[in-house]
């Protein structure tokens, strides 16, 4: 504990040591060096896209501020500090939005230094606080952004506290010099999950050894950080799979395993920003310590997120062992451990009310944080009561219990993992029906995880970094573990040099070079053009990211006064004559219910009419009225005849968020009412999901399917078992034997999606084969447009054109209409990957010359003229 004299005597020496700790040669030659590995991290940064812009730009000013700071005295490097730090808030969010920042944040700050009690300062921050989460609620009006929040409370939700224990205890000086340099500190404004850094640590640590050795180990940091987040982004884009996909007991291992894998983004910010602090002399300790080759759960405990554990023995472990431990020294382990854990689940929640808007309180927390708690409880009081004996001599090279122990602790985390992860608890329950499906396939490639990771983790991996005098050996050295990591990143990246010789590892890196939504995010992202996505909290933060720039009254049409929600198999339609503002622009309903002008019921003489229905982007999201490809489509038609053949009419029959099914029903209700000559439905990669949606709606709400080979089909699954009475029980041996025992159930939501995900393919085909049986009919052509939002197209085959053509539709595969195209400048805003009136004029113009290549199959010999 530090005295105020101390303390005064400690800020004296510092300025003391900075009149002489100005650099020499050496320093010079090696602050270069730093400087030149800083400059190769932002080109792989900026050649990868990690993170973001901002990111790029913080980096690039702490690279700038790092020589400017290496190369000042001691005395003004912390200033220089702050006031970068400071900077850096004006970078990221702009002039009035960063000044708010500060502005707030000095208001907390100015609070804790009052000449008051310690107790009504806390009352008057806990007051702010309230307030300030009335504002971050979006309860108040507020000049600036909602989207500081998050950064601002990762500055002080938990440091305050940090910063008051300080104070209180008199851990370390507290100025407002310190303060500012603590709770804006540099890297915040990247990253709204931040490692709770302790004050106390945050100032005994600056600039305690040789300053050349603080700046290598950042630099290392930053590298193992850059590299976790591109293992990251290889796990998130190509291993990780939808609950909702899983079919065999490989795909739900494959599923736990990566669950927890992409605990390696949080794992590589923190790396990123522990780095960066050392690049300015704060020689911090690690926040995560090899926390996949844990070996107990108290092991898992102590190395994941070490910072926060630090956090939680210090404010609440300690003081409630202390109070528990009258009732003995095991009561009081276990009471505190628990209380440790109780409260992190609290916190928890409370952390995603500032990042996220939302307060979660879900059964999945509740359990995963018990379960995790009474483990780390069970393994402390086995350590207490049998304490591993230390043994003379080395230690042994490889060792079968450390690695079953492992072994053991990683698979029970795993397993724990994707429960914290699941949308719901019924939801993770059912998705181990497939465990049973073992293939031979499934069964070897968990051997061979198996045999890996007890080969891996018997070894003994923690050797800890020692600073000492002696140089370190050769494969420790800077140039090897900083500079050669870069270059071969430099040297990945740049795909052109092996994409001939190796297309496939070209196309792969290829993918990594850009902060992208894999299949899972972006069928979210789909879902939630439609209707609010159902669980924020668990929603990912590449999706979050984009979801939290959405305003408030972007909401999908389904919530507008154009939209009618039907009771029957079709389920959605326009409400004609509905004239609304849609996505800040004009949308309107003509008398027949279509986003279209006015069209008589009867075909004009000498005239091609063309039915197109779909989703949003035929409807037009985000466009205003006359803007919709349908309108482009038209106009390109008319200008393709020269004077020559039949006029062109294209109407819209384009509904949000319908499926292929929901066409159908449009079309036999609506469209063939104006005797179209070409009738085109139209879906994105998604059109399997979606239809299974619409037969979960239809049956989960009653209402009957009007096809009787459908309806057949639907009833093999055994879904109807989802409006049965009673609780939904997972299972049907479950149901049955409850059944049994004269206890009503039914199937949860979840097991009816997974049975109908087995025969979506039948689904569709269904479909396809009855808008080909219908447009027969009635002598039109019909025809499936495949066209997705803007993006690049999937990386696999989408199932549902083949079974278009067989079914005997023409085809239009538009999928590849965005690749080479600046996309940013083609969608509706940054939050919205809709096309808007450039993209939507594309599609017309793509869309005409796949009609010309196919007017024989669309009867168009004499109505079409080749330009």
């Amino acid at each position: 504990m530090t005295s105020p004299a101390s303390a005064q005597s400690d800020a004296s020496g510092d300025a003391a040591q900075g009149e002489r700790s100005r650099p020499g040669a050496r320093e010079l030659l090696g602050i270069a060096a730093i400087a030149a590995q800083l400059v190769l991290v932002l080109a792989v940064v900026r050649l990868f896209e990690i993170e973001n812009r901002t990111f790029f730009d913080v980096m690039a000013l702490a690279t700038a501020g790092f020589v400017v700071h290496a190369l000042l005295p001691l005395s003004l490097r912390l200033p220089f500090f702050a006031g970068l730090s400071l900077a850096t808030v004006v970078v990221a969010f702009g002039f009035l939005d960063g000044v708010a920042l500060i502005a707030l944040g000095l208001v907390l700050i100015a609070i804790a230094h009052l000449p008051l009690g310690f107790w009504p300062r806390v009352a008057l921050l806990c007051a702010t606080g309230a307030l300030y989460a009335v504002w971050r609620g979006g309860l108040l009006p507020q000049p600036w952004s909602l989207t500081i929040w998050p950064v601002l409370a990762s500055m002080f939700m938990f440091r305050i506290a940090l910063y008051m224990h300080a104070r209180l205890h008199d851990a370390a000086p507290t100025t407002p010099l310190r303060a500012l340099a603590y709770f804006f500190m540099l890297p915040n404004v990247c990253f709204p999950l931040y490692p709770v850094v302790d004050y106390a640590t945050f100032f005994r640590t600056y600039y305690d050894r040789d300053a050349l050795r603080v700046y290598e180990t950042g630099v290392r940091w930053i590298v193992r950080g850059v590299i976790h987040l591109l293992l990251y982004r290889l796990v998130y884009l190509h291993l990780t799979l939808d609950p909702d996909d899983l079919r065999t007991l490989g795909d739900l291992v494959q599923f736990i395993l990566t669950t927890f894998l992409l605990y390696l983004r949080v794992s590589g910010q923190f790396h990123i920003v522990v780095g960066a602090l050392h690049l300015f002399g704060f020689r911090l300790p690690e926040t995560h310590y090899l926390y996949y080759l844990a070996s107990s759960f108290s092991d898992f405990w102590r190395r994941i997120n070490i910072y926060w554990k630090d956090f939680m023995m210090k404010l609440v472990y300690y003081p409630s062992f202390f109070r528990m431990r009258r009732f003995g020294q095991s009561a009081g382990l276990i009471g505190a451990t628990l209380v440790v854990f109780f409260v992190t689940w609290l916190l928890h929640s409370y952390q995603w009310f500032w990042l996220r808007g939302g307060f979660p309180i879900e059964s999945q927390d509740i359990l995963f944080w018990g379960l995790l708690g009474a483990l780390v409880v069970f393994g402390s009081l086995r350590e207490m009561s049998k304490p591993r004996k230390r043994k003379l001599g080395p230690a042994p090279k490889w060792s079968l219990s450390l690695a079953l122990r492992t072994v053991g602790t990683f698979t029970a985390i795993c397993v724990l993992w994707s429960l914290w992860s699941a949308d719901s608890v019924s939801s993770w329950i059912v998705m181990w029906m497939v465990a049973g499906n073992a293939t031979l396939g499934s069964v070897l490639a968990l051997a061979g995880l198996f045999t890996a990771g007890v080969l891996i983790a018997g070894k003994d991996w923690s050797i800890r970094e020692k600073y000492d005098d002696q140089a370190p050996p050769w494969y420790r050295r800077p140039a090897v573990t900083s500079v050669l990591p870069l270059l071969a990143l430099l040297l990945l990246g740049n795909t052109q040099l092996y994409a001939p010789r190796t297309p496939q590892v070209a196309t792969l890196v290829a993918s990594l070079q850009g902060s992208t939504l894999n299949t899972r995010d972006a069928a979210l992202q789909h879902k939630g053009y439609y209707e609010k996505l159902d669980n924020q909290s668990r929603m990912s933060a590449q999706l979050w990211s984009i979801q939290a720039q959405k305003p408030a009254h972007w909401v999908g049409l389904s919530e507008t006064e154009a939209y009618v929600s039907r009771k029957d198999f079709t389920l959605a339609g326009l409400v004609p004559g509905a004239h609304i503002e849609f996505l800040d622009r004009p949308l309107s309903v003509n008398r027949w219910g279509m986003r279209d002008r006015d069209h008589a019921l009867e075909k004009p003489p000498d005239t091609y009419r063309i039915a197109i229905l779909g989703p949003s982007h035929v409807m037009g999201s985000g466009l205003a009225d006359g803007e919709t490809f349908s309108s482009y489509l038209e106009q390109e038609l008319e200008r393709s005849r020269n004077g020559v053949g039949p006029h062109f009419e294209v109407l819209n029959f384009g509904i949000a968020g319908c499926s292929l099914m929901t066409q159908l029903g449009v079309l036999e209700e609506n469209a063939l009412r104006f005797r179209p000559d070409l009738i085109v439905v139209t879906d994105s990669p998604l059109l399997a999901n979606t239809v299974v949606n619409h037969v979960l709606s239809v049956v989960g709400d009653g209402y009957p399917i009007p096809y009787p080979d459908l309806d057949a089909l639907v009833r093999e699954t055994g879904v109807f078992a989802l409006v049965d009475p009673g609780p939904p029980v997972p299972f049907a041996s479950v149901r049955s034997a409850l059944g049994a025992l004269g206890i009503q159930t039914r199937m949860p939501w979840r097991e009816a999606r997974l049975r109908l995900r087995l025969v979506e393919n039948d689904l569709v085909r269904w479909t396809f084969s009855r808008v080909a049986q219908v447009a027969k009919q009635h002598g039109a052509v019909g025809a499936f447009l495949l066209l997705d939002n803007v993006g690049n197209p999937p990386a696999t085959p989408v199932a549902g054109l083949e079974d278009a053509r067989a079914a005997g539709l023409v085809t239009f595969d538009l999928l590849d209409v965005w690749q080479g195209r600046d996309q940013a400048a083609l969608r509706i805003a940054p939050w919205d990957n809709h096309p808007n009136p450039q993209g939507t004029r594309i599609i017309a113009q793509r869309l005409e010359e796949l009609m010309q290549r196919h007017r024989s199959e669309l009867r168009l010999e004499d109505a079409l003229v080749t330009r």
